[in-house]
């Protein structure tokens, strides 16, 4: 996923500015007899058309034909607008003839040309042919192919133009228009996702979201001082009214019959095989791909609706006779099978008045609040509230907790921690409890919600009930505080729990994406990766813990690949997330955008990356599910300080007086980059222990070895070198040697105290590094070696150290951190300096360029003369080879 800048809503404008040129060159020139111009409805066909005719000058020579179903059996039926008034005409020659003589060389506009009768295409082919007329057609669909027309387009006579569904850059642009304002990235992938990226249909979103108010401008305002305030969803989608039924409807009317029922069908079943679908209602499903108005699945096996808001709409406008009647067509072609069951086929059956067993309609809600889809999920809900079989009960809380039934939910889940006898299942519900806790703020994170809840629950057991002597062993740690998260403790006693034959598999999941958090906080990554591997997988293929925990395994993977420096695989993983359905990706939006920003930062492109944490610090305020604002926006602080005049309240010390927020590690990571930022500023640096070094000695981070070395690598790299102290390069290589995997490594190996005065094993420490990827680390080993050489007086061997930064930068296509630059700017040439070296490398001489850029010789020599001194270049010749 690429963040929008200005070059995106360029080439967005780009797109359609294309198309525009194309029919003007078809309307002003004679190489081409006409254009057809094909996309669904919506697309925008009228309005291109529309803008070529009047950048042409050719709005005043239009004759439109208006086609439709009812017309298509009619023999010049569509052209008999054009033939009033005239004697009745019965032969293509006779109508020919009464067509040539109206207006010279008209524009005939084609309207809805998928129903154009074949007599009257007969008739436009001829005129086209022989100039008589300039054809523009347009439809939602392709070209008859028996039709005159379609040969012509296919030989080229006629231009086809094909309007697709706009991407989320362009979606993004429209929205902007529209608003006046910037619009959250978070927010234009989710309006994307409703509409399918239908102009139209983006519209009238727009128009009904801003109407019920759940499109409104940041509450909390911009992320960063002096920035206007940018739009903002609050929840994924409008309440369908009366103007999206409106749009929906004109939609479907354009369609063919068969084609609105196949339509019909997918918002009816949700995804389809596509044979089940081309067996139910024809050959439709080819035209609809095309025309933009259902969308495969990435094996193209499955077929479903483009934009989520079109399906919710049509359900709710579809009959229920009319229901009813595809139910039954459904059902004999096998749809209520297992393999093709899904959350709103089986709501579909409850609609339809059939018996649906419990399995079936609970594994149905937790694949709907498996993918946020609240629609389905709520109209679920009474269904199963309707069983007092324990699960359902479980399920109905949870149904509840979403509806934001909170003290509700919670008494159901209470009751049932006491009386079920089934340990999973308490483990369950007591888990739902925390979350409920953390969700309202009563409590920063699950591991802090727990205690208090089990011996509330302990208090209350009539008797003590029988668990794994595993998990009995992990609860007591848990309840008497005897090991910290990610202590070897409590590392050892989560693997028993796993281990454990009598752990049901829900346990386990959650008991591997807590080891697989420990892990990576403890600075051992790629252990942790494989926990959370595993986690991942049940997220993905168990819908209860999917629908609970699947961001927060999404999230600790990620973390874990960052820490070990797999940042390919990282960004591997966030891109699957881009195509999520678009109520999932709202509810984690501002949570993948923080994760992008933290992969894109570790890989080395900080500018690339500060955009989607300005986003997501916005999205975060609406919706935190992980708790990890705080930890965003200390991420930001930097860009703020950057580019703002002084520091943004509240300070550091005030932020550390509030209530714990979210994973303790992440809030004081949070902290110490606050207080990192404000170190750099002479107004509000403190000498005397600032707060960033008491949360490195801070015994609640003894545990968090990977954040404690990330807290030293930002402390370090954010400094200019004359700032660094020896020391803080020495704790930064023991916490480096402490932790594992490449990036560790790459640290570790480069800050070796061995090599801090030797140049030679310094630059061979940053060759080897580079080798196996690690450019950040490798880069950090050059810049020492600039600064030794810088130290020493040296400027021939600085200047190669610095050449070889330089290539490493651009090798890489990464960005330096302040430390590095630093080093690199020793050797920085102004831009008349650049310019005079480009003309030098050409092999100008020095009286030459001075000719060429209007200065004296001497200038030149004096330019060159500090180029070389910087560079350390010892000839005119090594100007050729500069990576600069």
């Amino acid at each position: 996923m690429t963040v929008p800048q200005a070059g995106h809503a360029l080439s967005a404008r780009t797109v359609r500015g294309r198309h525009v040129e194309a029919l003007v060159e078809v309307l002003r020139g004679d190489q081409l007899a006409g254009a057809v111009v094909l996309g669904g409805p919506g697309m925008g066909k009228s309005s291109l058309i529309q803008q070529a005719l009047k950048v042409s000058g050719r709005l005043e020579d239009v004759q439109t034909v208006q086609c439709s179903p009812s017309l298509r059996e009619v023999p010049y039926g569509a052209l008999s607008p054009l033939l009033m008034g005239l004697p009745r005409l019965d032969t293509p020659v006779e109508v020919l003839r009464a067509l040539q003589q109206g207006t010279t060389s008209p524009v005939i506009v084609v309207v809805d040309v998928q129903h154009l009768d074949a007599a009257s295409a007969f008739v436009l082919a001829q005129l086209v042919q022989n100039r008589a007329a300039t054809l523009l057609a347009m439809g939602a669909g392709p070209l008859d192919r028996t039709s005159g027309l379609a040969a012509l387009a296919d030989t080229g006579v006629l231009r086809t133009i094909h309007l697709e569904p706009a991407d989320v850059d362009r979606v993004r642009l429209q929205c902007e228009h529209v608003l006046g304002g910037p619009l959250t990235a978070g927010a234009a992938r989710t309006i994307h996702g409703m509409t399918g990226g239908n102009p139209r249909l983006v519209n009238a979103y727009l128009d009904s979201a801003r109407d019920q108010g759940m499109l409104v401008r940041a509450p909390g305002g911009a992320s960063m001082p002096g920035r206007p305030a940018p739009w903002t969803l609050l929840k994924a989608a409008p309440e369908p009214d009366g103007r999206l039924t409106e749009t929906v409807e004109s939609m479907q009317d354009a369609l063919l019959p068969g084609e609105r029922e196949t339509l019909e069908l997918a918002a009816l079943a949700g995804r389809a095989p596509r044979s089940l679908v081309r067996a139910i209602t024809g050959e439709h499903v080819h035209e609809l791909l095309e025309a933009g108005f259902l969308r495969e699945d990435g094996s193209a096996e499955t077929v479903g609706l483009a934009a989520a808001i079109h399906a919710e709409v049509l359900r709710a406008h579809i009959a229920p006779g009319r229901s009813f009647e595809l139910y039954k067509r459904w059902v004999s072609a096998g749809g209520d099978t297992d393999q093709y069951r899904t959350a709103r086929s089986v709501l579909w059956a409850l609609e339809c008045g059939q018996s649906v067993p419990a399995h079936q309609l609970m594994d149905a809600s937790y694949a709907a609040l498996q993918v946020k889809d609240w629609p389905t999920a709520r109209a679920l809900a009474p269904h199963v509230a309707g069983s007092r079989e324990p699960r359902a009960v479980l399920l109905t809380a949870e149904l509840m907790l979403l509806g934001g039934r909170t003290w509700a939910a919670r008494r159901e889940l209470d009751s049932l921690a006491v009386r079920t006898t089934d340990q999973s299942l308490r483990l369950e519900a007591l888990t739902l409890l925390a979350m409920s806790m953390v969700i309202t703020g009563e409590a920063p994170n699950l591991w802090s919600a727990l205690p208090p809840l089990l011996a509330r629950i302990q208090a209350r057991e009539p008797e003590p009930v029988e668990l794994p002597s595993a998990l009995a062993g992990l609860i007591e740690m848990v309840m008497e505080g005897t090991a910290a998260v990610g202590c070897p403790e409590m590392i050892g006693q989560l693997q028993e729990v796993i281990d454990d034959p009598a752990t049901r598999d829900f346990t386990r999941a959650a008991m591997l994406l807590l080891q697989a958090d420990a892990l990576a906080m403890a600075g051992q990554p790629d252990v942790a990766i494989r926990a959370a591997e595993r986690a991942h997988q049940a997220a993905v293929s168990f819908p209860a813990f999917s629908a609970r925990f699947g961001l927060q395994c999404v999230a600790v993977l990620v973390f874990s690949h960052v820490s070990a420096g797999y940042t390919d695989r990282a960004r591997a993983l966030l891109e699957e997330q881009l195509h999520l359905e678009p109520r999932l990706w709202h509810q984690r939006s501002g949570t993948i955008l923080a994760l992008k920003h933290m992969v894109e930062n570790a890989g080395g492109t900080p500018e690339d990356a500060y955009p989607w944490i300005e986003d997501a610090v916005v999205e975060l305020r609406q919706q935190d599910p992980l708790q990890l604002l705080p930890l965003a926006e200390g991420m930001l602080a930097p860009r703020g300080a950057a580019v703002t005049v002084g520091l943004p309240r509240p300070t550091a010390e005030e932020r550390s007086a509030r209530d714990l927020s979210g994973p303790e590690p992440w809030w004081l990571m949070s902290l110490a980059l606050f207080s990192i930022v404000e170190d750099r500023h002479p107004d509000l640096a403190v000498v005397d222990r600032p707060l960033w070094r008491r949360i490195l000695e801070d015994p609640r981070l003894r545990y968090s070895l990977a954040v404690r070395r990330e807290i030293l690598l930002s402390l370090v790299l954010m400094r200019d070198p004359a700032e660094v102290e020896a020391g803080l390069l020495q704790e930064l290589q023991v916490m480096a040697a402490a932790t594992a995997g490449p990036r560790a490594e790459g640290f570790a190996r480069v800050l070796d105290p061995a090599l801090a005065q030797d140049h030679r094993r310094l630059a061979e420490a940053a060759e080897q590094t580079a080798v196996v990827g690690e450019h950040l680390p490798a880069a950090f080993a050059w810049a020492q070696v600039v600064l030794l050489h810088h130290r020493s007086g040296d400027l021939r061997r600085r200047g190669e150290a610095l050449r070889h930064l330089k290539q490493l930068q651009l090798q890489a296509g990464v960005s330096f951190p302040p430390y590095i630059a630093g080093a690199q700017a020793l050797g920085e040439m102004t831009a008349r300096e650049r310019e005079i070296v480009e003309l030098a490398a050409q092999g100008l001489s020095n009286a030459q360029v001075a000719e060429r850029l209007f200065v004296s010789q001497r200038t030149v020599e004096g330019h060159l003369y500090r180029v070389f001194t910087k560079l350390g270049i010892a000839d005119r010749s090594e100007l050729r080879n500069l990576p600069f």
